[in-house]
């Protein structure tokens, strides 16, 4: 299998874990309507974000969190659908880790992923894990996963993916104006393209929903062009068909076949 379908849920995120958790269960449904086969949230979309939404000394609600993602995970076993969900980890005597969970279309976790480049607010609420990017298979297909900060400003994250054989990387994001900060949106989404263009991969980025946005929700092809984009502040449900097959990592091979076909010089 080379090609799957993917959706991108642009969604706002709350205080509340039970409403967090019924915007996702509508959204799972909805994408399987439309016959997606793998949909990811924002960044800490169960939770709510620790900068933003949340404060930083809130309370980790581990059971509360622990029922959500198993209703997530029995939603996707219904539907037969896959799902990277956002969401926090407890981390005994310390603060919580900024998590994001994939979980298959049985509803079984193939893998969980802890922020492992925080920024100076996210350190406030979040811990430090010993942990990289995350690599894992989806139907056959080599992906990755980089949360926010780490996929942005940290390209050997990425990188580190697209030389393990991911074809596709996941960006669950946070991203609305904070004061001082509106110049930020042309560079983050250059940023986004940069990653996909200079691995050849697919590189798919979900924001969630602000009135102020910070950036758009993205999906960018191996090429570095923008497939699928969203609208600013606008809650939505992003589909786009991906080739596996045109992520070639061609920059990261020496090959100057491939390498030429990807500069299109034949």
């Amino acid at each position: 299998m080379s090609t799957i379908r993917i959706g991108v849920a642009q969604v706002p995120q709350t205080t509340s874990i039970e409403k967090n958790l019924d915007k996702a269960l509508k959204y799972i449904e909805k994408a399987k309507s439309k016959d997606i086969e793998l949909l990811c949230f924002p960044e800490t979309h169960l939770s709510g974000y620790r900068v933003g939404v949340l404060t930083p000394d809130a309370p980790c609600k581990a059971d509360e969190l622990a029922h959500a993602l198993e209703s997530v995970r029995s939603k996707c076993a219904e539907l037969s659908i896959g799902v990277i969900i956002g969401t926090e980890t407890p981390n005994p005597g310390d603060k919580p880790f900024n998590s994001a969970v994939v979980i298959d279309e049985y509803g079984k976790i193939l893998a969980v992923h802890h922020k492992s480049k925080l920024t100076p607010k996210d350190a406030l609420g979040y811990a430090f894990p010993d942990t990289g990017p995350t690599a894992f298979t989806f139907k056959s297909i080599p992906m990755g996963l980089v949360i926010c900060f780490e996929g942005y400003r940290f390209p050997e994250t990425a990188r580190e993916l697209a030389l393990g054989g991911a074809k596709i990387v996941f960006h669950p994001q946070f991203n609305h104006v904070m004061e001082s900060m509106k110049w930020k949106l042309p560079v983050q989404e250059s940023l986004i393209v940069s990653r996909a263009a200079e691995n050849q991969i697919y590189f798919v980025s979900a924001n969630m929903c602000h009135p102020c946005n910070n950036c758009r929700s993205l999906v960018v092809a191996p090429n570095g062009l923008i497939q699928e984009a969203s609208v600013l502040t606008l809650e939505m449900l992003l589909v786009a068909n991906l080739d596996s097959e045109l992520a070639t990592h061609a920059f990261l091979k020496d090959d100057l076949e491939t390498m030429a076909k990807a500069l299109g010089e034949v």
